[in-house]
Order: C-alpha cells, then sequence, then structure tokens
C-alpha cells in the first residue's frame, strides 16, 4: 500500500467514527418517519430485500413479520416474527405488505440490477420503503473525501487502493424508478446524506420535505 493510501485509509477510520456519532440523530428521525409512513406496521407483513435480522433487532417498531432475503451468511437470532431467507433479492418473487431495502441499491453498480430490484419492489408489494446514500453530497460515503464518488473506479482505485463499493444514487433516478413515490433528503450539516423513497398507503401520504 502506497502512503497515499495509508493516509486515505487513516482518514477514512476518523472520519467514519465522527459520522457514526452524527447519524445516530437521522437515524432517529428516519424512524419517526417511517412510523407516520407506516402508521399500522405492527400488522404488516415486511420483506426486506438485502438486510439483516440486527437491522430489525434494533429498530424501535415491531412488524407482524418480517422476511429477509440476502445473500449474506445466515443472520442469528430469527425469531417467530423474524425470519432469513438465503437467496438474490434481485430474484425474489413473492407477495408481502411492505417492501424495505435500506441500502441494497446504492450496492449496485450496474443499472441494469437497479432497474430490477425496482421492478421487484414494485411487483412484491404496493407499499415500500428504500433508502439508499446520495450522490448529491460532496463526500464520498466509503472513504469521506471530498467527490471521489465522482471519479472513474480505475481512478479512485488508485487513490484508495480499492474498487467502489457504494455508488450513490441522485434524486431524478430515485424519482424514475419509483413513480408516485414520495423522495425525501436525509440532511447533514444541512447537506443531503441519502435519500429515502416511500410509497404510503394512497390514502396517507405524509409531508413532503
Amino acid at each position: 500500500m502506497s502512503q497515499p493510501q495509508r493516509l486515505v485509509r487513516a482518514w477514512s477510520v476518523r472520519a467514519g467514527a465522527a459520522r457514526t456519532q452524527v447519524e445516530a440523530g437521522v437515524r432517529a428521525r428516519r424512524w419517526l418517519w417511517f412510523r407516520e409512513a407506516f402508521p399500522d406496521i405492527e400488522r404488516l407483513r415486511v420483506v426486506d430485500l438485502g438486510g439483516s435480522t440486527e437491522f430489525w433487532w434494533h429498530a424501535p417498531v415491531r412488524p407482524a413479520h418480517v422476511r429477509v432475503v440476502t445473500t449474506a451468511e445466515r443472520a442469528a437470532e430469527p425469531a417467530p416474527w423474524l425470519t432469513v431467507e438465503a437467496g438474490d433479492p434481485l430474484a425474489w418473487n413473492g407477495g408481502c405488505d411492505l417492501v424495505v431495502s435500506d441500502g441494497l441499491l446504492e450496492r449496485l453498480a450496474a443499472p441494469t440490477d437497479r432497474a430490477r430490484l425496482a421492478d421487484v419492489v414494485h411487483a412484491s408489494a404496493e407499499r415500500y420503503w428504500l433508502r439508499t446514500a446520495a450522490r448529491e453530497h460532496p463526500l464520498d460515503p466509503q472513504t469521506s473525501l471530498p467527490a471521489v464518488h465522482l471519479l472513474p473506479g480505475r481512478v479512485r482505485t488508485r487513490i484508495d487502493g480499492s474498487a467502489p463499493r457504494v455508488f450513490p444514487a441522485r434524486r431524478a433516478e430515485l424519482a424514475s424508478r419509483f413513480p408516485g413515490s414520495v423522495v425525501r433528503g436525509e440532511r447533514v450539516a444541512g447537506l443531503v446524506s441519502s435519500w429515502v423513497v416511500a410509497k404510503p398507503r394512497a390514502d396517507h401520504v405524509p409531508g413532503r420535505p
């Protein structure tokens, strides 16, 4: 590893720790909006595409049932209300009351895969909730360096020694892939760091940002 790459790694660790503290407040506000969008969450059957059981164990809400569809190693601590299905989230085929996907879209580099995710969401439920990193944010979500996520992959690899693992989305892309939804920006220090895309009941649309 070159000296510049070691400096980038050290910066990323320090910046990541600081960002984690700030994001605690963002998560709290996120769950308040989730509750507002889905006031009947305790009665809903949820499919989580690409998530984890840990996410739901720490959530301040408990749906009637959550099925986590993931290619990761089988998660620990399942429960009667929380199960894990090993498989490709982009190939899932089934029905539910609500689709949740936190952070999966930003891990998909290919536009075709991002389109497949949108198709699965629309085919699975009328209501959904997705969150993804915002491309409009000036700091790269992987390294916390300015504008690195806007550079070609080969240039990014020369800077920090690793290929991009996070591919943030623009608001226009989300509005196009999820028409009729509410797209809301989560702000840190006044800047949008992530987007939340929600489709509540037709008769319950929470306030727009």
